[in-house]
């Protein structure tokens, strides 16, 4: 099941590129605990085999990523749910700030292609890509549906994505994004250079080959040395940050106001929280 639910296979037509598919459709490719440790098992892989050069980072289905598994931060009772203990909501948070670090420190460029739903710690992990692609037109022909909602139910994205996101596109536009909680469009997301570019569904794969196809002709060493520098220069504090900021996630998913949340999207209920701060 783990293998089945993150892939990791050669393109037919190019050797040196290695394509990497969340595949988790039956869940919008929500990320869970066998599928985030996939993941990182999957990017260990790539990091030690010295024949890959690129790697184009996927989703199959009609989303990119609904995000964490809210299943797994919340515990049913017979009463309604109650938080996790808060040895879970540790594991939960380090493993997928472990993945986003290997994401970041990967030897080899990796371009991302996006559709659809694009959420909360899917979309962290997305945006550690070097470079992203995503779907062009509305809701229908797959087009990008991109944001991080954790403040309207309680918990701030705790995988690397804000500390990446504010590096990226700057401080105004990340503050917009990541406080309001809401979602931004494919057009919105490529005015604030979240995305490189916009091109129909179908096309993304193709035109995420032709740039990958471009960079494994290069030299390994070169572009290896280009992608660690860069990254350097953009975040010389990652570990710093990184090690500094995971227990607060972790205190937000132990309030009450993160339970109400949670069972507001597992309930699928209309009625808007009343949060309390506590």
């Amino acid at each position: 099941m783990a293998e089945d639910i993150v892939v990791l296979e050669r393109s037919e037509r190019k050797e040196n590129v290695a394509i990497l598919t969340l595949n988790r459709t039956d869940a919008g490719n929500a990320l869970n605990t066998p599928m985030v440790e996939a993941l990182s098992t999957k990017l260990d892989e790539i990091e030690e085999d010295t024949s890959i050069r690129v790697v184009i980072m996927r989703s199959s289905g009609k989303h990119a990523s609904f995000g964490a598994d809210l299943n797994e931060l919340v515990v049913e009772t017979g009463d309604g749910y109650v938080n996790m203990s808060r040895s879970d909501a540790d594991k939960h948070i380090f493993d997928g700030r472990i993945v986003a670090e290997k994401l970041f420190r990967l030897r080899v460029p990796i371009i991302g292609i996006i559709h659809g739903f694009c959420l909360g710690g899917g979309a962290e992990l997305y945006t550690m890509c070097d470079v992203l692609y995503t779907a062009s037109g509305g809701k229908e022909e797959g087009g990008l549906m991109y944001g991080f909602p954790e403040p309207t139910i309680g918990v701030m994205a705790g995988w690397m994505g804000p500390e990446m996101l504010i590096r990226k596109i700057g401080v105004g536009h990340a503050k917009d994004i990541l406080l309001t909680g809401r979602m931004i469009s494919g057009d919105e997301a490529l005015s604030m250079g979240i995305v490189q570019a916009l091109y129909p569904k179908d096309e993304l794969m193709d035109r995420a080959m032709e740039w990958a196809t471009k960079v494994a002709a290069n030299a390994p060493f070169a572009v290896e040395s280009t992608r660690r520098t860069l990254n350097r220069v953009m975040f010389p504090d990652f570990a710093d940050v990184m090690n500094s900021t995971g227990e607060e996630t972790v205190d937000n998913l132990m309030t009450a106001d993160f339970v109400k949340g949670a069972t507001k999207i597992l309930t699928k209920s209309k009625e808007q929280p009343k949060y309390e701060r506590k």
